[in-house]
Order: C-alpha cells, then sequence, then structure tokens
C-alpha cells in the first residue's frame, strides 16, 4: 500500500480552493455591478445572525492554510491581523497565503505526521496532536467549513456560482 504525503494531502486542496475563492470573489463582483449594488456590501452577509461574515470566512479559510503548512513544517506562521475592509482587501490576503502554501517544500513536511504541535486554540486554550491529526482532524475540516460557509453566502445573496465553481473554479 502507497502511503500520500502531507504535503501532498494539504497543498494542493489549500492552492486550489484559495483561487477559488479569488474566482467566487470576481462572480461577486460581476453580479454586484450586474445588479447596480455595492459588492463590499456582501463581506458583511452571513448565513445566520450567530455566523461569521463573509469577510471572516474568508479570514479564517486562509488562516488554517497558512497556519497549517507552516505549523507541519515546523515553520512559525505568520500573524494575519483581521482588518481587511475591502475585496481587494481580501484578494491581497488570499494570494499572501497562497505564496507561503507555495513557499513550502515537500521536504519541510516529510516526517511532520509524527510530530507532536501544541496549537492554541483561543486565549488560555492548547490543544496537543500529532501532525497528521492536525492536518486530518483540525487544520482541514476547518478550512473547508469556512470554504464552504463562504460559497454558500455568495450563493445565498444570488451570485451565480454552481458546483463546478465550488470544485474546480471554472465556471458552468
Amino acid at each position: 500500500m502507497s502511503s500520500v504525503s502531507l504535503h501532498a494531502a494539504s497543498a494542493p486542496t489549500f492552492l486550489q480552493y484559495l483561487n477559488n475563492l479569488t474566482h467566487w470573489l470576481d462572480k461577486a463582483q460581476a453580479h454586484a455591478a450586474a445588479k447596480s449594488f455595492d459588492a463590499e456590501t456582501l463581506l458583511a452577509a452571513r448565513l445566520a445572525p450567530d455566523m461569521l461574515p463573509l469577510s471572516g470566512q474568508m479570514a479564517l479559510a486562509t488562516a488554517f492554510a497558512k497556519n497549517a503548512m507552516c505549523r507541519l513544517a515546523q515553520r512559525d506562521p505568520p500573524d494575519f491581523p483581521d482588518v481587511e475592509k475591502t475585496i481587494a482587501d481580501h484578494r491581497a490576503r488570499i494570494a499572501r497565503a497562497i505564496a507561503i502554501v507555495e513557499s513550502v517544500a515537500p521536504t519541510e513536511l516529510e516526517g511532520a505526521g509524527a510530530r507532536t504541535l501544541v496549537v492554541r486554540m483561543g486565549p488560555d486554550v492548547t490543544a496537543t496532536m500529532n501532525g497528521q491529526d492536525y492536518l486530518f482532524r483540525f487544520a482541514l475540516p476547518n478550512f473547508w467549513f469556512h470554504t464552504t460557509a463562504a460559497y454558500a453566502i455568495l450563493r445565498h445573496n444570488g451570485v451565480d456560482l454552481g458546483k463546478r465553481d465550488f470544485m474546480t473554479g471554472a465556471g458552468a
């Protein structure tokens, strides 16, 4: 039985869906222009009152991607303060996350599955787990949750997105 490296299981997925987020923003801006409203208003849109808005979903998706790659590579993840106010700001944040994911070489993740990671889960809470559990049970599920929520918020607000946009970033 062959095994899949943690790099192969993470970097391509993070890159694909971070690029998809940019595509979804393209479609959101086109939708807003066609309907004559300010696309920036979508950044505050939510699926439910107790959920983060689109801007928060994108911030967390980018954070989980860059943090996962850095932690698995034994690097300190750079801090991305949540200061984005515009779609252009979010595009820049996505581009910074993509650059970080691309900067991690496959060799940096060799043996990462067995490494012990201590992950801050809040101001006073940490969790200790091995790299494999961190990636598959924490980082990737959170990344998927927040990218899916971003997609759903845009769909809910009338942006013409379909399954192909979600899966490949290409329109239907």
